[in-house]
Formats: structure tokens, C-alpha cells, sequence
């Protein structure tokens, strides 16, 4: 059985593998994220205690996505830009 051990990109339909020279961008999250302020945030201690987990985004897919923390999800893939609104189907172009 072979496993693989190079991280790979954390966008789940890309297949790139982590080189260090080939860019892209890294994104670090606490693993048992806590909002501030909140009673989790007093339990889980020193805050050099909480894991940091990290995640890659290969140099293609850091142009289109970026990474981001969503309370009750956890690290979720979002795109870079929101979808732009339809445009309007009236609309003229002014005269020459």
C-alpha cells in the first residue's frame, strides 16, 4: 500500500501536489476554532494550546478561490469574487 504524504492543493477537484517553489497561497486555522469572546474560548485553555491546521491553495486555484472559516462548517472553499449581477437587457448604447 502506498500512501501519499505531500499535501495537495485544498481545492477538492485539483489534484496539484504542494512544491515548494511552485507557488500558490497558505491558509492556517485554528482546528477547534473558537469565536472570541464565547465560553469555549475560556475552556479550551491557553491559546498556545489549540492546534493550527494548514491548507494550500496550488497557484491556478489561489486566482479563483480563496479559504475561509464558517462557524459549524469549518474550513470552507469560497470563490475570490462573487458572482456578478445579471445585466440589464434594456439598455441601449448612446448614439455616435
Amino acid at each position: 500500500m502506498v500512501l501519499n504524504l505531500r499535501p495537495k492543493c485544498a481545492n477538492p477537484s485539483c489534484a496539484a501536489s504542494f512544491e515548494w517553489l511552485s507557488g500558490g497561497r497558505l491558509f492556517r486555522f485554528r482546528r477547534n476554532h473558537v469565536e472570541p469572546g464565547s465560553a469555549r474560548e475560556l475552556e479550551s485553555g491557553p491559546s498556545g494550546q489549540n492546534q493550527v491546521g494548514h491548507f494550500w491553495l496550488c497557484e491556478h486555484c489561489s486566482t479563483i478561490y480563496k479559504l475561509d472559516y464558517a462557524p459549524g462548517r469549518g474550513v470552507v472553499i469560497l470563490p475570490l469574487w462573487p458572482a456578478l449581477p445579471a445585466g440589464k437587457t434594456d439598455m441601449q448604447l448612446p448614439p455616435p
